[in-house]
């Protein structure tokens, strides 16, 4: 056509600035206002976010950083992304509304860990190295409160009740309770000695009960949140994962990383459902509607095993092309979501027609990566 002919008439340099004109301005009319319908994925090497839609599944923004993105989440009832940085300690608010950086924070604490709360409203940093909490307000962009005396430990479990907050502390066998009104805390003992290794703590959907692996001794420990006394023990294995709950509130899943064991317990009872091995490795879990079917998958090996509720049993088996970073469920618990440490794709996996696509995403791998609202409550 005439248009065509002229296009190719175009010096190059008209037509690269006229295509970075229209990319920019393509870029700037993308609505990334609602989180709900968002997955970010935060490259683990260069500052970069891409933003993707959950519907269409692909990339459709890109937020560009002043620095390398360690961990992030995503407020999911209003238009906020936040993002951390541990060399520099600082924490950044990026509206999504107006695509712009709305605020930094620096941390008196390395933010090596964050946690947001079951309102979406506030976030608990930890620094498993040197230890210190700062409880954050997302919206406000505010620190709340902080705790420099605080033992060195890894991701917080906030209670339902919105006061309470659960820690483990290793090094003295203990797991902790802030209290956020008094801003103070309380050890419960869960071994007579310290030194041990513990995963951070679950929760059932109630709170009435906390979990913590303790890697060193091999077994998980249920503890009542209302009489701070161990209520059960289970034996797991040499290596086991941090444990997990189910989105209904009906099972509590262990697993042992070095032999495969996959445990499942009824959480009313605490009586045996499943004792299996499925494959070793296993501490990711995504887990699907009703409880039904779960995807088992590993940070240590490309392995993946979606697992059927009812008939016990392993209904699909694979390897991704890539070793995750983490997974998540969506709200509906019909999918779930893979982002990978070595690879620059995200995987899709349809929990109910087993079946798995990958979006294109980031340079190299993730670093972190979160969506708007996820069925992971209890962890």
């Amino acid at each position: 056509t005439e248009d065509s002919r002229k296009m190719r008439n175009l010096p190059l340099f008209l037509l690269l600035v006229t295509g970075y004109v229209w990319t920019a301005s393509a870029s700037a009319a993308v609505d990334i206002s609602n989180p709900l319908r968002l997955m970010f994925v935060a490259d683990g090497l260069e500052p970069i976010i891409d933003v993707i839609d959950l519907r269409e599944e692909e990339v459709i923004f890109r937020i560009e950083t002043d620095y390398k993105v360690d961990d992030l989440v995503a407020t999911p009832h209003a238009p906020v992304l936040v993002y951390t940085n541990i060399e520099q300690r600082l924490v950044t608010l990026y509206d999504l509304k107006n695509k712009l950086v709305a605020k930094r924070v620096k941390l008196p604490i390395v933010p090596r860990h964050m946690v947001m709360d079951t309102t979406g409203s506030k976030i608990g940093f930890t620094d498993s190295r040197d230890g210190g909490f700062v409880l954050f307000s997302a919206y406000a962009g505010t620190i709340l409160f902080s705790l420099e005396d605080f033992p060195p430990t890894t991701d917080v479990l906030f209670d339902p009740n919105e006061i309470d907050i659960y820690y483990s502390n290793s090094k003295a066998g203990t797991v902790g309770l802030i209290d956020t009104n008094v801003r103070k805390t309380i050890e419960i003992s869960l071994t007579e000695g310290g030194d041990q290794q513990f995963s951070s703590p679950s929760r059932s959907l109630d709170g009435r009960y906390v979990y913590v692996a303790n890697e060193t001794s091999g077994e998980v420990y249920s503890l009542n949140a209302f009489s701070k006394v161990i209520y059960r023990s289970f034996e797991v294995g040499e290596d086991p994962a941090r444990p997990y709950t189910t989105p209904e509130g009906v099972f509590l899943y262990m697993m042992d990383k070095a032999t495969g064991r996959f445990l499942s317990v009824e959480q009313n009872r605490f009586e045996q459902y499943v004792d299996q091995i499925i494959g070793e490795g296993i501490d990711l879990v995504t887990v699907g509607r009703f409880d039904r079917m779960n995807l088992l998958a590993s940070t240590e090996n490309p392995s993946f095993y979606i697992y059927d509720n009812i008939q016990k049993s392993v209904v699909r088996s694979g390897k991704f092309n890539h070793v995750p970073l983490d997974a998540l469920g969506s709200a509906d618990g019909r999918t779930a979501y893979v982002a990978f440490q070595d690879g620059a794709e995200v995987a899709v996996i349809d929990l109910e027609k087993q079946e798995i696509r990958y979006i294109p995403a980031v340079y190299s791998g993730a670093g972190a990566f979160s969506i708007g609202l996820s069925n992971n409550v209890c962890h």
